[in-house]
């Protein structure tokens, strides 16, 4: 079977905006040179003397062979007055370390076919996935007929049938994470051998009709609110995010940390309940396309990451962290609101956006998720979902 490339159109109508970014990739980065990549700008005659001061030789081996000495700004000495990379303008790509080369592009090698994407870290990103026509598929052939190492029959399955539950059940991105949920439930069933695999084709077809029988609303409509949890769960994880963001003391994040400082109450402490407020009250009514939104960027989510597929963890809990990512995306943009009455689309990018900063590049910070939902006794189904609920 030749193998493919699968691209969706947020790849192809990707072009870096360079000093137009909000947030660029070119400040308060650790970036490392491979020993060629290092060569080629040393050796060049128009870059050498901002080589000297700008490259430390660390040789660690031959991927990490030097390192960048940002300015005091936490900028790349190689950006030129205009804020473009004069690595890339007078040596060439290839003279780019791997890092500048390769982000915001992240591929995959999925049962031999190639899935292209972008990290959402990067705000031109998260404006196409949110805002623009972007997923529109395309396979073309790769052109490689090299066998490949069979992926996993239940994890396609899952896969497959998380985007129809999400796309095609016309259900709330809420209810279609409810539904996911209990598909993901039966994979991890068939994964651990203790169920067929016929047994997901059943659960997926048995969950469409319920879909189409509107009983997703009454289970959903069921789960309880609680605002303790909702309220433990948010400063744990806030709190993780504001240690672990590489740019957390700039102006882009520190004005959002800024404001969620505010909405605090009598006591000081976090309000759960003023962030839910403000949804209800606010942000459902002059964002018309939130749901929208939230369905954008779960597909991008599952997609992105070939959900649930990871190494490291079992698919219960990558659901978990997809429900955690949508709830903590939700109260940053309740706590916009709450302190200017309005959003824009750039305080819509921008919530995403810093948030996958640390989501997307920092492994300590899915230890630190798995300890708080086990701490708040968040990891059943019902218990998860419930993190979604404003009333």
């Amino acid at each position: 079977m030749e193998s493919l490339i699968i691209k969706p159109s947020y790849v192809e109508m990707f072009n870096c905006i360079g000093p137009h970014c909000s947030d660029s990739c070119c400040n308060d980065w650790m970036i490392t040179f491979d020993k060629q990549s290092y060569k080629r700008t040393v050796g060049n005659k128009q870059l050498a003397d901002i080589a000297k001061f700008a490259l430390t030789e660390v040789k660690d081996n031959e991927s990490t062979w030097a390192i960048v000495n940002l300015d005091e700004q936490g900028a790349c000495p190689f950006l030129d007055e205009k804020k473009w990379c004069q690595i890339h303008s007078k040596a060439g790509e290839d003279a780019l370390s791997y890092t500048c080369k390769t982000y915001p592009k992240r591929n995959q090698i999925i049962d031999g076919h190639k899935y292209m994407s972008l990290y959402l870290s990067c705000p031109e990103t998260a404006r196409l996935v949110l805002f623009e026509d972007a997923f529109q598929f395309s396979a073309n052939p790769s052109g490689n007929n090299a066998p490949a190492k069979p992926g996993a029959p239940w994890l396609e399955k899952a896969y497959d049938y998380s985007l129809d539950l999400l796309v095609n059940s016309g259900l709330p991105w809420q209810q279609a994470l409810l539904a996911i949920g209990f598909l993901i439930k039966t994979a991890t069933q068939v994964k651990l051998r203790q169920a067929p695999l016929s047994q997901l084709d059943s659960r997926h077809q048995q969950l469409s009709a319920m879909a189409q029988a509107g009983m997703f609303s009454q289970s959903y409509g069921q789960i309880p609110y609680t605002s303790a949890p909702q309220n433990q769960t948010f400063v744990a994880i806030h709190d993780a995010v504001a240690k672990l963001h590489s740019r957390g003391i700039r102006d882009r994040f520190s004005s959002l940390n800024d404001i969620i400082n505010q909405v605090c109450n009598e006591q000081n402490n976090y309000s759960i309940e003023q962030l839910n407020q403000a949804w209800e009250k606010g942000v459902t009514k002059v964002v018309t396309d939130h749901d929208e939104l939230f369905t954008r960027f779960i597909l991008y989510s599952i997609y992105h990451n070939h959900f649930p597929m990871d190494e490291q963890h079992d698919p219960e809990f990558m659901l978990q962290q997809l429900i955690i990512d949508c709830f903590m995306v939700r109260c940053y943009l309740s706590a916009l609101y709450f302190k200017q009455q309005t959003l824009s689309q750039d305080d819509i990018v921008k919530c995403f956006q810093t948030y996958h900063v640390v989501r997307q590049h920092k492994p300590k910070f899915t230890d630190r998720l798995k300890e708080v939902l086990l701490a708040n006794n968040l990891t059943s189904l019902p218990a998860a979902i419930s993190l979604l609920k404003t009333t």
